[in-house]
């Protein structure tokens, strides 16, 4: 680290930058125009720095392609892509649903609307399911993960549609329950018209009555819905596809979707964002962010797996995540949490990301404890059920192979006879 930087300091000067990488300085211009490292100006300091976690990750992404072994780990790290898929783009710090900015769908179009260009159907009509409209009086409160999952797999009988599909997750995370669960039996007689997905949540939660009169909390919720829809090849959606590769329902890839959405290095992160929301806002104006939260972040910094329990940085939005931006300038002024975030930003470099608007947003209108998870696999629904129909329309198994690093076997084993057989793909 250069004498002009802190050794603790997340910037790297250019030269420092540029030799770690072994590139020329003009290629690092190259790199942050593009959006892989993100650079920055520092008041007080002469040139431009840029990012050490950008630079640590693109040091490992050129080691791989030198490194088939290395090429072949990294895909499941961030790394190269495993497979082709149409419904999401990441390009340039921006996210995209088929061709459409997903931040422009999210000023207007509603969760339906955005499943229905996910899943390329022409149909933008309300859901019909066999099931009663939330009723109205006392508020729900959301299921938890596992109370979730248990629920979703213990279902007597699947809904007849996507649409419905999506909007019996609804019910299952909003602890309602689910159309013709075992608890009841007999079917309605008519299907009947549900209302759009922000409404029932917004109905279900009664935030009217709560949220700031400044905020059309609905409007929040839309837009959440529509940011958590897709995020190309995460880890729910692919055990979403993998599930879906062997021929299994969809009701079981969305089920194996939300299981994984729980962890908490993904939707459960929100959790555990809730849980130190408190401790990490509670401090006065201009003062350092607690030391909890910092070893976090440096986990999030230096780490080649990122830790993101902290709520702030993404691989993919080394300038900033644009679903996040989009979601906390739709709330009213926080002093802390604008005072925590532009601290964050000055000690690391780091900006929020998705998780921690989501629980942002669960605590500036008042909602139920779990409803940003709520929202985050409410909204990711539509996506894991693009990518299992996208998945089942391929026809592939998605089966990949290990790198055996346990021990070697016996010397008498390695010369027995082998049997032929049929080859059996499990």
């Amino acid at each position: 680290m250069s004498a002009d930087m802190p050794p603790s300091s997340p910037w790297l000067q250019a030269a420092e930058a540029a030799a770690m990488l072994g590139v020329q300085r003009a290629s690092l211009y190259s790199y942050a125009s593009r959006g892989l490292l993100k650079a920055q100006r520092l008041v007080g300091r002469r040139g431009t720095v840029y990012l050490l976690s950008d630079v640590q990750r693109l040091v490992r992404q050129r080691q791989a392609v030198r490194n088939p072994a290395q090429l072949a780990q990294s895909t499941l790290d961030w790394g190269q892509a495993v497979l082709d898929s149409a419904i999401t783009l990441v390009r340039d710090g921006q996210l995209y649903y088929r061709g459409h900015s997903a931040v422009q769908l999210a000023q207007s179009a509603t969760l339906e609307e955005t499943a229905m260009l996910l899943w390329q159907q022409s149909s933008t009509g309300p859901a019909r399911v066999d099931e009663a409209p939330a009723r109205q009086g006392a508020r729900h409160m959301p299921r938890s993960a596992a109370q979730a999952l248990a629920t979703w797999f213990g279902m007597a009988t699947v809904p007849p549609n996507h649409l419905a599909l999506l909007h019996c997750m609804g019910d299952v995370l909003l602890g309602l329950p689910p159309p013709a669960s075992a608890s009841s039996s007999k079917p309605s007689a008519q299907p009947v018209t549900l209302a759009p997905l922000h409404q029932r949540l917004a109905a279900s939660w009664q935030i009217d009555a709560d949220a700031d009169a400044k905020v059309d909390a609905a409007n929040v919720l839309r837009s959440a819905l529509v940011l958590c829809a897709d995020h190309e090849l995460n880890a729910s959606s692919f055990a979403a596809r993998v599930v879906a590769s062997t021929g299994a329902s969809l009701h079981a890839s969305v089920g194996a979707g939300l299981a994984a959405l729980s962890g908490p290095l993904h939707g459960g992160m929100t959790q555990h964002i809730s849980a130190h929301w408190d401790e990490w806002h509670g401090r006065p104006p201009k003062a350092p962010p607690p030391a909890s939260l910092l070893a976090l972040l440096q986990a999030t910094q230096t780490c080649q797996t990122p830790h993101y329990l902290a709520g702030f940085g993404h691989p993919l939005y080394p300038s900033g995540d644009p679903r996040s931006a989009y979601l906390l300038a739709l709330l009213p002024f926080d002093s802390q949490r604008e005072n925590l975030i532009e601290q964050v930003h000055a000690t690391t470099g780091l900006h929020p990301s998705l998780d921690y608007s989501l629980v942002a947003i669960e605590r500036a209108l008042h909602l139920p404890p779990g409803a940003a998870f709520v929202l985050f696999a409410l909204g990711r629904t539509a996506g894991w059920i693009a990518h299992a129909l996208e998945q089942q329309a391929t026809g592939q198994l998605i089966r990949p192979r290990a790198q055996y690093t346990g021990a070697q076997p016996a010397a008498d084993l390695e010369t027995a006879p082998t049997q032929l057989g049929r080859i059996i793909r499990f």
